[in-house]
């Protein structure tokens, strides 16, 4: 299922069913749902992001709203879990088309391509090809998709222009920092992902991509300071992952890196089960690192777990790529890492996670093709990401050597005197808080 999936709700504000999500699937608390209950509601907390969970998760299950663009249609939607109707402000916001505007202007590097230091050379055969197989690099012509296909600007960095616009919007819209009651409004830049995705961290759009950002973020700032004042607002800026090199880009710099096609993966693992177990197909799925087994099928015709997580994993364990395959409910007897196991374990949860853990081999990916890359692996390219502090209460020019994604909330929570949330495990920032 997929992590914010709810068929109970309908879409709001537009016509394709993207908007049937809601965050019931979320177990814990959210900053946002702490910072409700601590001012019995009287807070907004508003979610925007081009990816609905990306706008519905930070914002949490008590939020105000949550905003996500429709690539079908190239509008703003959201759930009958927060509202009946779109508010005026985003119709009016919608009723600009600015997707269209963006398209028309093509995406060229915003400064001479010869000075893009810190990526390879345009065009490279191992790129994936996001605006279709004819587009040949830089300069990339948009103006063929006003009007007919709204998913290709996720891919550019109008993706990030267009959610800092609707974030601005939605500060006037629902009145946010209007009052003396603390609000929330939590925003994920997603093309960095899409790009990353299709070209890779060191190609020229992912370059080109963060020079735009830098000078999006500084016109954001500069707007939060015109509209609520300078240090009347608490700005944390981090990431939910890094990006593997493309394994092609590795390859050619003679570093040992590779991918594992999924589909023939499953095939594989699957022809391998029934030789050994006959009756029905015992595999799901293997998806994020995970295999997920038909536990009905294996109680059907009586076999036994175990023994077959063991066929699995051994079958696993042999293919190229794979460093080692095991039952996810026995992390702790595995030969792995300390590190490596407490980062498994945390991520385990019986009633959802597969029934085998995969780890691959180091800059290996999990994927469906040989062009782009992904990310989701332990490795210091993916767990390994910046987190920055700014404003209210944040003394300038203080650095931690290293803190983890999980001290963000208890911070938070921290300078604003309110519980953490129900799941937090992390510490607050020393150099934050005192």
């Amino acid at each position: 299922m997929y992590c914010t999936q709810d068929d109970q709700e309908t879409t709001v504000g537009d016509t394709a069913n993207d908007g049937k999500m809601s965050p019931r699937n979320l177990l814990g608390t959210t900053i946002g749902d702490e910072l409700m209950l601590a001012t019995n509601f009287k807070s907004k907390v508003v979610g925007i992001a081009l990816k609905d969970r990306g706008a519905i998760l930070p914002a949490g299950h008590s939020a105000t709203a949550a905003y996500w663009y429709g690539d079908k249609t190239g509008n703003w939607l959201t759930s009958s879990y927060y509202m009946k109707e779109l508010p005026n402000w985003v119709k009016e916001f919608n009723a600009k088309k600015l997707p269209d505007q963006y398209y028309n202007m093509d995406w060229n590097t915003l400064h001479p391509l010869n000075t893009y230091t810190q990526s390879t050379p345009d065009e490279q055969e191992y790129e994936a090809k996001a605006f279709g197989a004819s587009a040949k690099g830089f300069p990339y012509s948009l103006k063929q998709f006003a009007g007919k296909n709204y998913n290709v600007i996720l891919a550019t960095p109008y993706g990030n222009s267009l959610t800092l616009e609707m974030a601005k919007a939605s500060i006037i819209g629902e009145q946010l920092g209007a009052d003396a009651i603390t609000d929330m409004l939590t925003i994920s830049l997603s093309s960095t992902d899409y790009i990353g995705h299709s070209f890779g961290p060191n190609s020229v759009e992912a370059e080109d991509c963060y020079l735009r950002l830098d000078k999006d973020l500084g016109d954001f700032l500069n707007y939060l300071d015109t509209q609520l004042g300078k240090g009347n607002y608490l700005l944390m800026l981090s990431a939910d992952h890094g990006v593997s090199q493309v394994p092609g880009f590795l390859k050619e710099h003679k570093i040992p890196a590779g991918s594992v096609t999924t589909s023939k993966l499953e095939a594989d693992l699957n022809a391998a089960l029934k030789d050994r177990f006959r009756g029905d197909p015992l595999l799901i799925s293997i998806f994020n690192s995970q295999v997920y087994l038909d536990r009905n099928a294996m109680r059907k015709s009586k076999l036994d777990a175990n023994q077959v997580y063991e066929v699995a994993a051994n079958f696993l364990s042999a293919q190229p790529g794979i460093s080692r395959a095991f039952a996810s409910s026995n992390i702790e007897a595995t030969s792995l890492s300390r590190r490596l196991k407490e980062a498994l374990q945390n991520g385990y949860y019986p009633s959802r996670s597969g029934d085998l853990q995969i780890v691959y081999q180091p800059n290996w990916i999990e994927g469906f093709e040989t062009k782009g890359t992904t990310h989701g692996n332990w490795n210091p390219y993916d767990a390994h990401i910046p987190l920055l502090w700014y404003g209210w209460h944040i003394k300038p020019g203080q650095t931690s050597k290293q803190v983890n994604i999980t001290d963000i909330a208890p911070t938070i929570t921290n300078l604003l005197h309110i519980q953490m949330p129900a799941t937090c495990i992390g510490n607050a920032i020393d150099t934050i808080v005192n």
